[in-house]
């Protein structure tokens, strides 16, 4: 059926210009929805009505397309950092998690949460109120040479907050000195009983440290590891760490001595979690989140361009 082409134009307009629905549009015209639907249809194939969509953000989407592929992600999120300090990009990086964190997070879901200044953000761009029923479990222990609000205590209580609900904490540091002291600890009731949530986890919320010329763990950075460690974990070729366990280029746990000594979840729990978000910028931290996605402790990135194409080149 041909379509007079002032109506094609008329019903294009109300529809793309002025946003009125196709119901909308066939009672001002007097026509049948039906109607309405096929004038816009021949509109489109007259040339009267031409879509375009706007690609900036293509180079993007393709750089999360590849990390997913690559990788075998669940989801890749990339944050352009032209231009961004890296204040910036980690509040971008954080509006940008906490918006993923809001598509997934349903009721009854056990959420990990560690540490770090990434992570922070996060905890900061979600919602002052969300009205889901989950849990809020410490995954590692504190450090205390940490500001407060980037202690991993602090972050599981903000983020408890939220959800008005208390969180399960861990009283104890990331790393203790010895293997013997990190087992008695182990034993405390109020240790045990948040380590007993690990294995219900959902959602685990992780920032990762690098060791490299250029970046340094947070666990290094505050003094937690010692010079003698650092030298031992070079030495075994880590490249940096995630869930307080450091880690090789291909996500192997290195220098068991320093591991046996973290108070923090196992990797047999990590590696049973369904959503392990990890949230790390920076090209330089490119090795580090590379090894991590090496050894399954991640399977959904958050980063930037510039992380996203370093780790395509290795």
């Amino acid at each position: 059926m041909a379509y007079d082409f002032k109506l094609m134009v008329k019903v294009a307009t109300l529809y793309y210009k002025d946003r009125l629905t196709q119901d909308e549009i066939a009672q001002r015209i007097k026509v049948s929805k039906y109607q309405v639907n096929r004038i816009l249809k021949r509109a489109l194939e007259a040339g009267i009505v031409q879509i375009t969509i706007n690609d900036s953000m293509s180079g993007i989407t393709d750089l999360e397309d590849k990390l997913e592929k690559t990788f075998g992600l669940k989801r890749a999120i990339v944050i352009d950092n032209n231009g961004l300090s890296d204040k910036e990009l980690k509040v971008k990086m954080g509006q940008a998690t906490a918006g993923y964190l809001m598509e997934i997070i349903k009721n009854r879901d056990v959420i990990g949460i560690a540490w770090g200044t990434t992570v922070n953000e996060v905890i900061n761009h979600l919602p002052r109120k969300i009205n889901k029923n989950v849990k809020v479990v410490q995954v590692t222990g504190g450090i205390h040479q940490l500001a407060l609000n980037l202690n991993c205590q602090d972050i599981a209580r903000r983020l408890a907050d939220k959800f008005d609900v208390e969180p399960h904490l861990i009283y104890a540091p990331a790393i203790v000195e010895s293997k013997n002291l990190r087992d008695l600890l182990l034993r405390e009731q109020s240790i045990r009983d948040t380590f007993k949530f690990f294995k219900d986890i959902s959602i685990a919320l992780v920032g990762i440290g690098a060791i490299s010329k250029k970046t340094t763990s947070t666990l290094v950075e505050t003094g937690s590891i010692n010079e003698e460690e650092l030298k031992k974990l070079k030495n075994q070729s880590a490249v940096g760490d995630v869930f307080s366990h450091f880690i090789d280029i291909n996500g192997n746990i290195v220098d068991k001595s320093i591991d046996s000594k973290m108070i923090t979840i196992s990797t047999d729990d990590i590696l049973k979690i369904p959503y392990l978000i990890g949230v790390a910028g920076g090209e330089s931290k490119a090795e580090a989140v590379l090894a991590a996605m090496r050894g399954k402790y991640v399977n959904i990135l958050v980063t930037d361009s510039g992380a996203a194409s370093g780790l395509l080149k290795i």
